[in-house]
C-alpha cells in the first residue's frame, strides 16, 4: 500500500486502483507528473530529503525499502509505504515539509491546508517514529502557485497525536481490505468542476454502475 492510496479524497477510486490497476498514462498527466517530479528534486529544505519509510500496519514497526522488496507478495500486504518531502527542524521542534503546487490565479491563494493532506503528514509522522524515533508534531504544507512562478505561501498547523492516526490508518486498511466495495465520494475528482469541466477519475462509468456515491457539498455544474 502507499499512503496516497489512505488519503485519497474518495476510497473507492483507491480501492478500484487495486482491483483494476492502469498502467497507461496521457500526455497532460505525464506532464503533471513530470513537473512535480522536478519541483521535488530541486527544492531540496534540509539533509532530511525524499525519504522513503514502510511501516507495518499489522504488527506496529518499520522495515527499510530493501526488506519490504525482499518479502513475499502476501507479506507485503500490511506494508505502507510514504516518501517524505522534508524534515526540517527548528530549535528542538521537528516539522514536516509536504511541496503542492497549485494554479492560483485571480488573487486565489492557499491559507488553509486540504483535509487529506493534512492527513498524508499525520500518517508520514507514524512512519517517521516508527522507523526513526522522531516525533515530528508540526506539519507543513508549501503550497507553490504555478501561476506566480511557484511563489511559495506555507500553511503551518499542529499534527493529530501519533495513537489518534494509527487507530485511522487501521480503519482505512480495513475499508481497502474489505470485499465491499467503499462509497464513492463525488468530489473534485469526478464533478467537474473545473475550467475545462474535465473528470480525473478513470473509473467514473464503473462507480456509477456502482451506485451509492456520497454527494456533499458539491455542486455539480452542467455535470449529468
Amino acid at each position: 500500500w502507499h499512503v496516497s492510496d489512505f488519503v485519497s479524497p474518495c476510497l473507492r477510486k483507491s480501492y478500484y486502483q487495486r482491483l483494476y490497476p492502469q498502467y497507461e498514462m496521457d500526455d497532460k498527466k505525464r506532464a503533471v507528473l513530470y513537473f512535480g517530479t522536478i519541483v521535488h528534486e530541486h527544492s531540496k529544505l534540509s539533509q532530511f530529503h525524499e525519504v522513503t519509510m514502510c511501516y507495518d500496519m499489522e504488527n506496529d514497526r518499520s522495515y527499510t525499502p530493501q526488506e519490504v522488496k525482499e518479502m513475499e507478495d502476501d507479506r507485503r500486504m500490511t506494508i505502507l509505504t510514504g516518501t517524505l518531502d522534508d524534515l526540517c527542524k527548528v530549535g528542538n521542534d521537528y516539522i514536516l515539509v509536504d511541496k503542492k503546487t497549485y494554479n492560483g490565479g485571480f488573487g486565489y491563494k492557499k491559507t488553509t491546508p486540504d483535509e487529506s493532506y493534512k492527513l498524508q503528514l499525520e500518517i508520514y509522522r507514524v512512519l517517521l517514529n516508527a522507523a526513526y524515533g522522531i516525533d515530528a508534531k508540526v506539519g507543513c504544507l508549501l503550497y507553490l502557485d504555478k501561476s506566480k512562478d511557484l511563489s511559495e505561501t506555507p500553511v503551518i498547523f499542529d499534527l493529530e497525536e501519533i495513537d489518534t492516526t494509527k487507530k485511522k490508518i487501521q480503519d482505512l486498511y480495513k475499508t481497502l481490505s474489505d470485499a465491499e466495495v467503499p462509497p464513492g465520494n463525488v468530489c473534485w475528482l469526478c464533478n467537474g468542476n473545473n475550467r475545462e469541466g474535465r473528470v480525473y477519475c478513470e473509473y467514473e462509468d464503473e462507480c456509477k454502475r456502482e451506485g451509492n456515491r456520497i454527494i456533499t457539498k458539491v455542486q455539480l455544474k452542467g455535470r449529468k
